[in-house]
């Protein structure tokens, strides 16, 4: 009876080790390209008229920060638009105040009303680029909690003008504001996931922030892909693969992120992660949850299986079992150190917690690896979500079926546009084309075509 027990479980174990290894050299490798990537000054003159898109919701931490952060971009000719669900949203006396100090960049904000059959901020981002005039020449996503650099625009669209470059992508790297055992766990899955994704070869689409050239987002076709869908990134991610389109991963634009989560709001954002990913990027989602399975099956289980064995009598088992656990928590100490190693790089300015989650990370492995695997086995079962409180479930093919909002209840509303002159904010409600409006801190480009209408 232990003889195909013995078997069994060293045959999990080599699969969970050989696995291990690889994901350890994939490790090395995105430290290494990191490093060079730093090494290298990608910062290149302005290749035309940039629109920013930024859809926002509620007031996360840091929000008034991370917002004016896109205001005061070193590129020279570029808009911002702030898309919100409602007027209502709590985000948009932040942005009002924000336009109110004038910024040197045009700036809209515009309400593009709730969805009603997919994910809301795609619905959001649907909208606001559906808006866009021909002058714009680069399209940029960024998430309302990221807090880039004052370089970050011109070092994500700088590759583009390559001509084997169709979209540029980069990363978060959560920053805890305080030291929780869950913003621990959440930070170091986050290292671990930005470490497997973000590399020279195969870069996903991260939907925080990422650059795409407006020829290659017409040519495919990703507004009509995100129609019914959840995902934004991952369904650009398979649209661009379908297309031949290549996606290059910039370690220098990779942007920081606060985080404090609870159990609850960390385990919400973890499932959630898992199950996007179950729908939309199966492949990947059924490798973590194999990886994940057999890691746990020889850690937990060899040293189970050693104390049993050494209990029997079995000393050169028990020692074997001992050892295969033991080596998956040292290859995995080791990428922690080498993920942190590359995270020094996006975040100049150390802190007391990133301190505790380097430490975290590579002495926490099996807290952490049981956290992940019970986060991707959640997703196997159930067609239902919930994201920034809208309740989503999913049909086939990743179709959203149902929304559900406790505050609201869902309606078609025509989107509209809001925008604010100094020193009162005006309105105007857009049922089919949107109005022309010019915000304070226009550019000379909306300037120039201000003027003419106004000669005309």
């Amino acid at each position: 009876m232990l003889t195909p027990l013995l078997a069994l479980f060293f045959g999990v174990a080599a699969l969970a080790l050989i696995a291990s290894i690889v994901l350890t050299l994939h490790a090395w490798e995105h430290r290494r390209y990191a490093l060079a990537s730093f090494k290298e000054d990608v910062k290149r003159p302005g290749s035309g008229h940039v629109a920013v898109i930024v859809p926002c919701k509620g007031v996360e931490f840091s929000l008034a920060d991370n917002l004016r952060r896109l205001l005061v971009q070193d590129y020279e000719d570029y808009e911002v638009h702030f898309v919100v669900e409602s007027a209502t949203d709590l985000a948009c006396p932040v942005i009002r105040k924000l336009i109110a100090e004038k910024p040197k960049v045009a700036v809209q904000l515009i309400v593009a009303g709730r969805a009603t059959n997919c994910g809301q901020k795609i619905h959001n981002l649907s909208v606001a680029t559906g808006r866009l005039d021909e002058t714009v020449k680069t399209v940029v996503f960024v998430d309302s909690d990221a807090a880039p650099e004052r370089d970050w625009l011109t070092r994500l669209v700088a590759p583009l003008s390559k001509c084997n470059v169709n979209a540029v992508t980069s990363y978060r790297w959560f920053v805890p504001r305080r030291a929780t055992l869950t913003n621990l766990i959440l930070c170091s899955i986050n290292a671990t996931a930005m470490g497997l994704v973000c590399s020279r070869r195969q870069a996903v689409l991260w939907g925080g922030s990422w650059a795409i050239s407006q020829n290659a987002f017409s040519q495919s076709d990703v507004r009509l892909s995100w129609q019914g869908c959840l995902s934004d990134d991952l369904i650009a991610s398979q649209r661009m693969d379908r297309m031949r389109l290549n996606v290059k991963f910039e370690p220098q634009c990779v942007v920081t992120s606060s985080v404090d989560y609870d159990g609850p709001a960390m385990w919400e954002f973890l499932r959630r992660q898992c199950f996007v990913g179950r729908w939309y990027r199966t492949r990947t989602w059924l490798l973590s949850l194999a990886f994940t399975t057999v890691s746990m099956t020889t850690f937990w289980g060899g040293l189970i299986l050693a104390l049993i064995l050494s209990i029997s009598g079995f000393s050169i088992a028990a020692g074997s079992s001992l050892v295969a656990a033991c080596s998956l928590w040292a290859m995995a100490s080791v990428r922690a150190i080498w993920r942190h190693d590359a995270g020094r790089l996006f975040v100049e300015k150390q802190t007391a917690e990133l301190e505790r989650v380097r430490l975290f990370d590579i002495c926490a492995y099996p807290l952490v690896l049981a956290v992940c695997w019970l986060g991707i086995l959640s997703a196997t079962v159930g067609r239902s979500v919930w994201w920034r409180g809208i309740g989503y479930r999913i049909g086939k093919r990743g179709k959203v079926e149902l929304l559900a909002n406790d505050d609201h209840p869902i309606a078609n509303e025509s989107p509209f546009l809001l925008a604010d002159w100094v020193p009162q904010p005006a309105f105007a409600r857009v049922d089919d084309e949107p109005a022309t409006i010019v915000l304070p801190g226009q550019n000379h480009r909306q300037r120039d075509a201000t003027d003419r209408r106004n000669v005309a």
